[in-house]
């Protein structure tokens, strides 16, 4: 008995895929080495601050809820938000 050959499907990718795959950052277009901010919301950008920083705005103009970011932008998103008091 021979085993049949499996169908082959090629799926596209999904639309983060594609972004990493470009390797560049979209804060600074730095090309390498990126990786994915996440956030739970994108209601969670109101409390970010106004006028919003780079990487906010690139989310919110985007309505996205990851943005991908070079070692240096992705260490600033959490150098500020490490920064913002707890309370109002």
């Amino acid at each position: 008995m021979v085993d049949r050959r499996p169908t082959w499907l090629d799926h596209p990718h999904k639309e983060l895929v594609t972004r990493l795959l470009a390797d560049t950052c979209e804060i600074c277009g730095h090309n390498g080495d990126v990786q994915v901010h996440h956030i739970r919301a994108l209601s969670d950008l109101a409390h970010a601050g106004w006028p919003p920083s780079g990487w906010t705005r690139v989310m919110l103009d985007r309505r996205r809820k990851t943005v991908v970011a070079c070692d240096a932008c992705h260490d600033r998103i959490h150098e500020a938000q490490a920064a913002k008091p707890f309370t109002s």
